[in-house]
């Protein structure tokens, strides 16, 4: 069982809300404008990763999204495991 340290509410996909996470390890759920899963990913710090998404503009549909806070990576890759296949988002090609 992955412990969740911080689950954020959900905000608004822009520049502003997302400088404002920490850089901690943890999993993101990128959402649509009806609160739909788009993508869900992890990494070893959310504001680089989520910053990343904002300058690609690879997901267009994105308006929201969601942080949860882990203690380590390791528990990231399970915990996005594990929202993949519950949430089963879009743009997550790979894992279904």
């Amino acid at each position: 069982m992955v412990k969740i340290r911080k689950r954020t509410k959900t905000k608004r996909f822009g520049p502003l809300n997302v400088s404002g996470i920490c850089g901690c390890p943890g999993v993101y759920v990128i959402l649509d404008r009806n609160h739909e899963p788009q993508y869900v990913g992890h990494s070893k710090n959310l504001v680089r990763r989520l910053e990343d998404h904002l300058t690609q503009e690879d997901i267009p549909d994105a308006r929201y999204f969601r942080t949860y806070r882990t203690q380590s990576t390791k528990e990231s890759e399970i915990l996005e495991r594990q929202l993949i296949r519950r949430l089963d988002p879009r743009h997550n090609v790979r894992e279904r």
